[in-house]
């Protein structure tokens, strides 16, 4: 097609073969001949009509059109050559197709929104050969056109009915059977139409309906407003087709008395009141092929379980799909539990980045429903994404959210949530009182749990993140909990959906939606009043800080990264035990857990920490506990936010505390690291103290006795001499061994990162760049944030040197973003100067002279922060890129743009190199593909 891609009002044709999957088993080298014909005749149709196919997947077609008369000429011609030709398969291929019209959301040349969705309805309950269209194409249709009006119809998951029309013509077939809508008078059911349309779970909704191909009683279960009913309604809609005695649904949410169970289900059958109202449905289900919906089991599951289990027995062609919060619980039952939607990734910032998540895609369904000209852009991404992920993807949360915005901004919503029960109310007046506020569907949880229940489930607000049964059993145990009850206490509530189990591949890993969370916190903060909660939150951060002294060690030892990933699932606890800390005045124990998980804070770059570790250090007496905690906010503060203003003064005052409190308790590795710290400081300053001080720390670490006080000094020692020659490097060889017998593969990393360094310096490119892959694969390994990081951005400066743009790009791109996660702590001098030559690449020529401009005194900075030059690949591939742009520029046009560029800030230079302004606000890409994951 040529021209602009179809926008705003447009028509929408939706196309697939009838009875593919059979041919294609029964016929595979016919069908891949009559596939490829097929693709042509649809292709070629609809362009030259002025289309534009926006997707195919499988035999399936989409298209738009800016108008109806065209999409209607597209579906003649197409039609009528279908018709014409000689197919090679041993039937006839016809094609079905819906055509309707409507204001469509185009986004990266995808479609989105209600029109979408109708489309897609009208072509599933076309025959092949048969073309439908709704109301809104009809009536735009030419008047030579000739449509057969086939009345009213209801659609699956369509809450408004759609008057439907067939088109004729004299070479298309003119008599089809009843379309498969919920109106069929040959599909029995009693399902009810939907409100609003169904939005995504195309994972779950194809999973359930395997399920059922196999299994005669499926349970969906879940949290209370995670969608249960909704898919369960939407697979059963699907199901009338292979339900030939129907699909009914029987609503349990209105009974009390569990002995009623039975004669809702008769209701729903139409089969009138009798005495024994079990035995009634039994025989009127034998021999039909019937499908029973039990909606909302949990309130009456024992009565539940024992009708299922009775007509299962008596009535083989009978299959049941259930909600419920918990399991039946009886034989031949197969349970599926309903996950809250997807939500955006981490790093997704713009619309298009989200447009992925099922619970953006509901959010934003909704939002139009109380605003029509709400629409998802790069502006409100951020708002939208945080509102997704705080209300944990749960559908009726987001439903209610949207609701809201009939009367609130979106910014006033999301600046909300922490008061998300006041605010989530006002659901449709024709739901369950239970599902009309957030607040009553979880009150209808936990009012079916047992007093053990209830104070276990409370207990476990404590956890933020997620818990493993060991610390569950820690903090839950006491009142009327025994310890040895617990394990069997959270089965039950995973049962009841809870709690959420969340499978490994050795162990299982527990967690509750913050939305039960914060409702469990409430509640055992009501029910336990404040000294309880404290005695919980005390028992929750000692086994906390129990842990992180037990990692401790093994953080530099050869089950590093089995620690490291631990210790990435208990972040959130670890940050609730030291808030706890903190806030108790226990400075000791804030020192205790700081300094034993030090190197994972430094690994995964949290930054933060250093700010609670500075203020239970202060006025703190003489001792190894202090002197290590002092030397370790030195080390975090040199490898995290060495390059904010002041930090040198910070860091040379925490190490000059852990060399005089150190000394004062004898421990000479810990003076031997602190000297090193100070040594590297006078580096920085050039106060010509740092090759004695470099000297003292080494003669200190061999006093000590520890092989790995030596090898830690390597950077230290060598510093001043750091290119000067075979001594160094051996220093640092020396060191990788060291580390090597210890199993410490982070350190192993960064002295292969340190020797790549010495190869560049004798030009040894290859040998550089095979050093660099080999600390970048053994930091992603352990899943490394900071180094990782650094190891790709000097990585990505040796693949330009190869001229291996797009290998760098990624690499580049990474680095970046994790600068701008950190305010630019990070240095990025030379990560700027890969993004400068990424973007020329690119063809960006004005951008990447800024960036060049900004690099050179980000470069110019960190050689004299380091007292250190660069190597001669280095320098060559600096001037390379410098003088190949200012020719494909022009010099002056150069000039103004590098000049422009060296008045950029870190922060600024980083925002250009990621195409965004300043203050952070999305404009575009940076033009490289996401970093794959490791």
């Amino acid at each position: 097609m040529s021209g602009p891609t179809p926008t705003g009002t447009v028509t929408l044709l939706f196309t697939d073969i009838q009875g593919s999957t059979r041919l294609w088993e029964a016929e595979p080298d016919a069908m891949a001949v009559a596939l490829r014909r097929h693709d042509e005749i649809l292709r070629g149709s609809i362009e030259e009509a002025g289309g534009y196919v926006f997707k195919t997947v499988g035999d399936a077609f989409c298209a738009t059109f800016w108008s109806a008369d065209a999409a209607l000429a597209a579906v003649l011609a197409s039609q009528r050559l279908l018709g014409e030709e000689d197919w090679p398969t041993s039937r006839v291929v016809r094609v079905r197709m819906g055509l309707h019209t409507g204001v469509c959301e185009e986004r990266d040349g995808d479609y989105f929104g209600p029109v979408v969705n109708r489309t897609a309805r009208l072509e599933a309950v076309a025959y092949g050969g048969q073309v439908l269209l709704s109301g809104a194409t009809a009536e735009l249709a030419p008047e030579d056109i000739a449509l057969r009006d086939l009345g009213l119809h209801r659609l699956k998951d369509l809450g408004r009915p759609e008057h439907v029309y067939q088109l004729e013509a004299e070479f298309l077939q003119p008599d089809f059977p009843p379309l498969a809508s919920l109106d069929n008078p040959e599909l029995p059911n009693n399902l009810p139409a939907a409100a609003t349309p169904f939005v995504g779970r195309e994972a779950e909704f194809a999973d359930v309906r395997e399920l059922l191909a196999s299994a005669r009683l499926v349970t969906l279960t879940g949290a209370g407003g995670s969608g249960k009913t909704r898919l369960a309604l939407q697979v059963a809609a699907e199901l009338l087709e292979s339900a030939p005695d129907g699909v009914w649904l029987a609503e349990l949410a209105p009974i009390s008395d569990p002995g009623q169970v039975p004669r809702a289900v008769a209701l729903a059958l139409g089969l009138p009141d009798s005495g024994d109202q079990a035995a009634a449905i039994t025989q009127a289900l034998a021999g039909q092929r019937v499908v029973l919906v039990l909606d909302n089991c949990e309130h009456v599951i024992d009565a539940a379980a024992k009708f299922c289990d009775e007509v299962l027995r008596q009535c083989p062609d009978v299959r049941f799909l259930a909600t419920s919060r918990e399991p039946l619980g009886i034989g031949g039952e197969t349970v599926y539990r309903v996950p809250s939607l997807s939500l955006p990734g981490a790093d997704a910032q713009s619309a298009g980045e989200l447009a992925g998540s099922d619970a953006v895609r509901l959010f934003v369904a909704r939002a139009k429903g109380q605003d029509a000209r709400f629409a998802l852009d790069d502006a409100v991404a951020q708002q939208v994404a945080t509102i997704c992920r705080r209300l944990d993807g749960i559908p009726l949360a987001l439903e209610l959210a949207a609701a809201r915005l009939s009367s609130m901004s979106l910014a006033q919503v999301a600046a909300r949530l922490d008061q998300r029960f006041r605010l989530l109310t006002g659901g449709s007046r024709n739901a369950m009182p239970r599902q009309q506020t957030l607040q009553a569907t979880v009150d209808w949880s936990f009012s079916l749990l047992n007093p053990a229940e209830r104070e276990t489930l409370t207990r476990l607000s404590v956890f933020v993140g997620g818990f493993e049964l060991e610390a569950a059993e820690t903090v839950c145990a006491g009142g009327d909990v025994d310890e040895l009850d617990v394990m069997d206490l959270v089965r039950s509530l995973v049962d009841k959906s809870l709690v959420v189990a969340d499978r490994q591949a050795d162990s299982v890993r527990y967690r509750q939606l913050e939305t039960i969370r914060q409702y469990c916190a409430a509640e055992l903060l009501r029910a336990a009043g404040d000294d309880q909660v404290v005695r919980v939150r005390e028992l929750h951060a000692d086994y906390y800080l129990q842990l992180a002294e037990t990692a401790g060690p093994q953080l530099r030892a050869s089950e590093q990264g089995a620690w490291l990933r631990r210790l990435d699932r208990e972040a959130d606890n670890l940050q609730a035990a030291l808030g706890h800390f903190s806030d108790g005045g226990r400075s000791q124990d804030v020192l205790r857990l700081t300094v034993a998980v030090a190197r994972f804070v430094t690994s995964r770059g949290h930054a933060g920490v250093i700010a609670v570790m500075r203020g239970a250090l202060a006025g703190q007496p003489p001792s190894a506990l202090t002197a290590r905690g002092h030397l370790a906010v030195a080390e975090l503060c040199g490898t995290l936010t060495r390059k904010d203003p002041g930090q040198l003064q910070v860091i040379r005052e925490h190490a000059d505390a852990a060399c005089t409190f150190a000394s004062q308790v004898g421990d000479r590795a810990i003076v031997a690291a602190a000297l090193g710290m100070q040594s590297a400081v006078a580096y920085i300053e050039g106060n010509g103290a740092g090759e004695r001080l470099a000297q003292e720390a080494l003669a200190a670490a061999r006093e000590s006795g520890d092989a790995r006080a030596v090898a830690d000094l390597a950077q230290v020692a060598t510093l001043g001499t750091r290119f000067g020659g075979q001594e160094s490097r051996s220093y640092h060889q020396a060191a990788l061994e060291t580390y090597r017998a210890a199993g410490d593969t982070l350190s192993m990393a960064n002295e292969l990162h340190d020797l790549a360094a010495f190869s560049l310096v004798t030009g040894d490119v290859p040998a550089a760049r095979a050093g660099l892959e080999q600390a970048a694969a053994l930091a992603a390994e352990l899943g490394d944030e900071v180094f990782l990081s650094g190891f790709r951005g000097d990585l990505a400066l040796v693949l330009l040197m190869d001229g291996e743009y797009a290998a760098a790009e990624p690499l580049v791109r990474h680095r970046l973003l994790l600068a701008r996660r950190t305010g630019v702590l990070i240095d990025v001098s030379q990560v700027i100067f890969g993004a400068a030559c990424v973007v020329a690449w690119r063809g960006d020529h004005e951008r990447a002279a800024r960036l060049f401009g900004a690099a050179d005194v980000a470069l110019e900075g960190a050689l004299a922060d380091l007292s250190i030059r660069l190597s001669e690949p280095e320098r060559d591939l600096i001037e390379r890129e410098h003088a190949v742009l200012s020719e494909l520029m022009g010099k002056e046009p150069y000039q103004a743009a590098y000049q422009a560029g060296r008045q950029l800030s870190r922060v600024q230079a980083t925002d250009v190199a990621l195409g965004r302004e300043a203050a952070g606000t999305f404009r575009g890409q940076f033009a490289m593909k996401p970093v794959p994951a490791d």
